[in-house]
């Protein structure tokens, strides 16, 4: 069984955000208002709404300080998102 492209993407991008998120911690953000977006994330995830998956995502990476979270570089491999 192929996985869903849609379903990788959706996963790429909450993490991808997830990482943001920490990194904002670390600088002194209060990530705690991010919370609930990082939940109906995953919620929508897990319910295979994957176009609400990667919107939710890509608001928490605004959040956190990104622009999206296709901007963050995938962890392996040693190119960025977009340049």
């Amino acid at each position: 069984m192929v996985p869903d492209p849609m379903m990788l993407e959706a996963l790429k991008r909450i993490a991808a955000a997830l990482k943001l998120l920490k990194q904002a911690k670390r600088r002194g953000v209060d990530v705690k208002p991010a919370r609930p977006l990082v939940k109906q994330s995953a919620r929508a995830l897990k319910s295979k709404d994957y176009a609400r998956a990667i919107r939710l995502a890509d608001e928490v990476a605004r959040y956190a300080g990104g622009d999206s979270a296709v901007d963050m570089p995938s962890p392996n491999s040693g190119e960025g998102g977009t340049e």
